[in-house]
């Protein structure tokens, strides 16, 4: 992604699902922001307190839209979730404390719905409300 000069930056964060709007949000915002996404799946917030420095890189941001909670959910070969509700909360204050910094305008997505079915790894749908209300 080359900046257009002039143009205020902005950074997408999350999961899979924001590797779906990344280039429908740049094609919306041609000409009114630089739109980029860190160049790999977010995941659970675990990866996100360890690698917030390297995705907010040296380069100023403007606004940060950031989403986690659908891979902290998902539960693990020992039927334990990945990451517990509390956890979830306190890593996402983590990340927050540390978007703040930025000076950027903070942009938080809720985690998107379970699909219903079966799902490998298992999810289930009633945990989005629990990880949300965190």
């Amino acid at each position: 992604m080359q900046d257009k000069p002039g143009l205020p930056r902005v950074l997408l964060i999350g999961d899979s699902i924001s590797i779906g709007y990344t280039l429908p949000a740049r094609d919306a915002l041609e000409g009114k922001a630089n739109v980029h996404r860190i160049p790999e799946n977010a995941g659970p917030t675990t990866n996100g307190v360890q690698n917030i420095d390297a995705w907010l890189g040296k380069g100023k941001w403007d606004v940060i839209h950031f989403n986690f909670g659908l891979h902290d959910l998902k539960y693990m070969f020992d039927n334990e979730r990945q990451v517990t509700p509390a956890d979830y909360e306190r890593n996402l204050r983590r990340i927050v404390f540390r978007l703040k910094q930025t000076g950027a305008k903070l942009i938080f997505a809720a985690t998107t719905p379970v699909p219903e079915g079966k799902l490998n790894p298992p999810r289930v749908p009633a945990d989005v409300e629990t990880h949300n209300s965190q």
